[in-house]
């Protein structure tokens, strides 16, 4: 049964290149639309992921609103456009419905005579964090910018609950200016003994700085309360939720900027948003586009020899040993086609891994001032293109099941004709 399979390859290579093709296409464009989805799901949730938040939230402001004394044209600073938000503010986000969990920080800018630094002032206190109350309480977990110092720990340490006087630098501006834990630093003339280095991992944007230190220290550097902050990190309970949660912050506190990993789609373009959305839709339809090719050069195949099934049933071949010969048939032209595209669509996707994203990080700037003025190295994000086993399994399953039924289907028509009636058409 084989044999007599091959020889028929052999006799009509046009007809089985074109199941084998189909069946790839459709591979190929499920694998790639899948991986490119998942890329850009990926990419737009990578500057909130180190954070472990699902929602960073400002407060927009006119320059005109701010105090005299947060705003010096020299020394520290609150960022331009960027008003503080207060306990009672914090209390709202944190007893909105579908909040888990909050975390507050506050950056600010250091203007010296020939350079700027970013600081950012961590609540290692946890005098403004806490588990949402409207929801079961949460485990006890870092999340915000102390999570993003914990995971990113190079050397030394980081903050304990009480240090005071004491900064983390993030590790591309400890090389530039060489220092070590161990080293001063100094915010606004003010002395800070340096106790770690961190790494900030691609798009880790969210809780961007050259130097962190405690939030009592920045508090003080530009003179405000205790209970002021210009950066709020949400955890949702249900991230199928975060529309509903930031449209509930929104009413409730009115000017707000968020940052989002929906908010990052919509500003990456219709590429970006529409395929992180609808990729499992296109890439179903891409695959069953495939599928259909297949199945029409598989119906052109089994056509072209209803000659050779009339003969077979004439020397005594049975329905079934003719389905058989067919099925055998599309199993392998399936197969084969199944495993190129499944080759192909790795490799595209690998091709996909290296586009650039800089529009992530640019976007995210714009929710979050201060982290234009970071220079967090020369990396270029790439598109985290990866395609997973499951999807890889699916794709081949589903082309050899789509490429075998076809071919059994069409066989069994042709089957089904009595030999006289089938040798009478020809």
């Amino acid at each position: 049964m084989i044999t007599y399979s091959y020889s028929q390859f052999r006799r009509r290579p046009w007809r089985s290149l074109a199941v084998v093709g189909g069946v790839a296409i459709g591979t190929i464009l499920f694998v790639a639309l899948s991986a490119m989805g998942t890329g850009f799901r990926e990419a737009a949730r990578a500057p909130l992921a180190d954070v472990a938040a699902d929602v960073v939230i400002t407060h927009p402001t006119d320059l005109a609103d701010m105090s005299q004394a947060t705003q010096k044209s020299r020394g520290a600073r609150l960022p331009f456009g960027m008003a503080v938000l207060n306990a009672s503010e914090i209390d709202i986000i944190r007893n909105t419905e579908g909040v888990n969990a909050v975390a507050a920080s506050l950056q600010i800018w250091d203007f010296g005579g020939t350079s700027y630094v970013t600081v950012l002032g961590i609540d290692i206190e946890h005098s403004l964090q806490g588990t949402g109350g409207t929801t079961p309480s949460a485990e006890s977990k870092l999340i915000g910018p102390e999570a993003l110092l914990s995971s990113g720990l190079l050397s030394g340490r980081t903050f304990r609950t009480g240090d005071r006087g004491v900064a983390v630098a993030d590790l591309h501006y400890a090389r530039f200016f060489d220092l070590q834990p161990g080293a001063t630093v100094a915010v606004d003339g003010v002395l800070f003994d340096l106790i770690g280095i961190v790494e900030l991992r691609n798009g880790s944007q969210a809780a961007a700085a050259n130097l962190y230190v405690p939030l009592a220290d920045a508090q003080s550097l530009v003179g405000l309360r205790a209970d002021q902050v210009d950066q709020v990190y949400v955890q949702v309970a249900d991230a199928g939720q975060v529309d509903t949660v930031v449209a509930n912050l929104t009413e409730e506190l009115g000017n707000i900027s968020v940052m989002t990993e929906d908010s990052l789609l919509q500003v990456m373009g219709g590429i970006g948003q529409v395929s992180a959305r609808f990729s499992q839709i296109a890439a179903a339809v891409g695959l069953l586009g495939g599928l259909l090719l297949a199945w029409a050069a598989l119906g052109g195949l089994v056509g072209e020899r209803r000659v050779e099934i009339g003969v077979m049933k004439a020397i005594g071949w049975q329905s079934r040993h003719v389905e058989q010969v067919f099925l055998l048939e599309g199993f392998l032209l399936s197969l084969t086609g199944g495993l190129i595209g499944f080759l192909l669509g790795w490799g595209i996707a690998l091709l996909l891994g290296q586009l650039p994203l800089p529009i992530v990080t640019e976007t995210a700037t714009q929710t979050i001032q201060s982290m234009a003025m970071v220079q967090t190295g020369n990396e270029t994000l790439t598109l985290p293109a990866r395609v997973d086993t499951l999807t890889l399994a699916l794709a081949v399953l589903a082309s050899v099941a789509g490429g075998t039924f076809a071919s059994w289907s069409s066989a069994r028509r042709a089957a089904s004709l009595k030999p006289a009636q089938t040798l009478s058409q020809h």
